[in-house]
């Protein structure tokens, strides 16, 4: 059978890589993952009062299709959680979809044609990658300083703009580097998406997730450059089987791309309708949030705290302190693996310990990095990061 090219280039790291787990799983070794951005997996729950409402919702009735835009209601509550973050919204411009991924593919299938680019960081959510390449658009990379704490490099994006460039993707706090940027990053960002009249997709999917400082969202910045403010449940509520996302057009000076933005989305009927019953509480009721983050976010740093130090004792290896997010992204500096992913190829052959390779992240070939998440609990931290110190003095020699 004949496969469109259009998937030629789709592929997806972090789950490619667990194929090759599954082998080892299955010839009966224990594999320490460190891989997957999903705090279910590891010892993190859905906060209670989110369970009950969705409870709730079910047994009300809410059980069929909703609007295609997503229940006003949550759609409603919405518009009050960004008012929260600084900038004002209504109902008619947030539309409600099945997680954030659904609404990446959608963006991108309304604005990217064969000839478009996409001005996307490096490195990236290989989401962006995978989408602009299924859409025949090119992957514009406009690289992250490693140097400055994986800020943005403005100048560098500045010259990857020409007049195909169809939006300018900005994923705050950062996946897969952990970085949070400053205000006046994003600023200058904001100026040179105004200077060329280009949208900014402003992925905050992890903008609770945030330590030693505070987020700023980009749609506060911006008075008149269009934003496309995207959040959702799964990262910030620990929810992420639960499929609901969404995003809220800013200072567009019309609704062209909404509404082509909704011609796709009435094709798919619609997100979870119980599920957005449910967000509904979940926004609303940020006494209980609050209560709730009192006891995840305290443990994320504590292991992002391990994380950054083992990592940074291991000879051969840095890495910049993340402060958002869940993701650790360290670099190789020494060793003798031509790329990254065959050292976590072997890291995991040899140690069992999963993680996923920097060039499934957008990166330019050379860079070695991977990526570490710091959900696991303490214990198997340490023991991952024992493994992978052994793993390096097997492998690099001190000077």
């Amino acid at each position: 059978m004949r496969i469109a090219r259009r998937l030629d280039g789709v592929t997806y790291a972090v789950r490619d890589v667990v194929a090759e787990a599954s082998k080892l799983e299955k010839q009966g070794h224990q594999i320490l993952k460190l891989n997957i951005g999903d705090p279910n997996v590891y010892d993190l729950d859905t906060p209670n009062y989110i369970k009950d409402a969705l409870d709730k919702a079910v047994r009300s009735g809410h059980n069929g299709y909703s609007d295609s835009q997503g229940y006003l209601p949550l759609r409603e509550e919405v518009c009050h959680y960004n008012k929260g973050k600084g900038f004002d919204s209504t109902p008619d411009n947030v539309v409600v979809t099945s997680g954030l991924s659904e609404a990446v593919n959608l963006l991108l299938g309304a604005m990217v044609e064969p000839g478009d680019n996409v001005i996307i960081p490096s490195p990236s959510y290989p989401l962006y990658d995978a989408f602009v390449s299924y859409y025949g658009g090119e992957k514009r990379l406009a690289l992250l300083d490693e140097s400055n704490g994986w800020a943005p490099d403005v100048d560098d994006l500045r010259k990857k703009i020409d007049e195909n460039t169809r939006a300018i993707v900005v994923i705050n706090p950062n996946n897969p580097t952990g970085a949070l940027y400053p205000e006046k990053t994003l600023r200058d960002v904001i100026s040179v998406a105004g200077e060329y009249d280009i949208p900014i997709l402003a992925d905050e999917i992890y903008d609770e997730l945030v330590y030693e400082k505070k987020h700023t969202s980009m749609a506060a910045l911006s008075k008149d450059v269009p934003i496309i403010a995207m959040n959702g449940l799964s990262k910030n509520f620990i929810a992420p089987g639960w499929r609901v996302g969404w995003i809220t057009f800013c200072n567009f000076p019309d609704d062209t791309l909404k509404n082509a933005f909704m011609q796709l989305a009435r094709i798919r009927l619609s997100s979870s309708f119980p599920a957005q019953v449910a967000s509904i509480e979940a926004l609303k009721n940020r006494k209980a949030y609050a209560e709730a983050k009192k006891n995840f976010i305290p443990k994320l740093q504590k292991r992002r705290d391990i994380t950054y130090q083992r990592l940074n004792e291991i000879h051969g290896l840095s890495c910049v302190k993340p402060e958002g997010a869940f993701y650790a992204f360290p670099r190789i500096n020494e060793g003798p693996w031509p790329t990254d992913k065959e050292f976590v190829l072997q890291l995991l052959r040899e140690k069992h310990v999963l993680t996923v390779y920097g060039i499934g992240f957008a990166e330019p070939h050379g860079t070695r990095h991977f990526r570490t998440v710091f959900l696991p609990n303490e214990q198997i931290l340490e023991e991952s990061f024992n493994r992978i110190e052994q793993f390096m003095k097997e492998n690099v020699s001190k000077k």
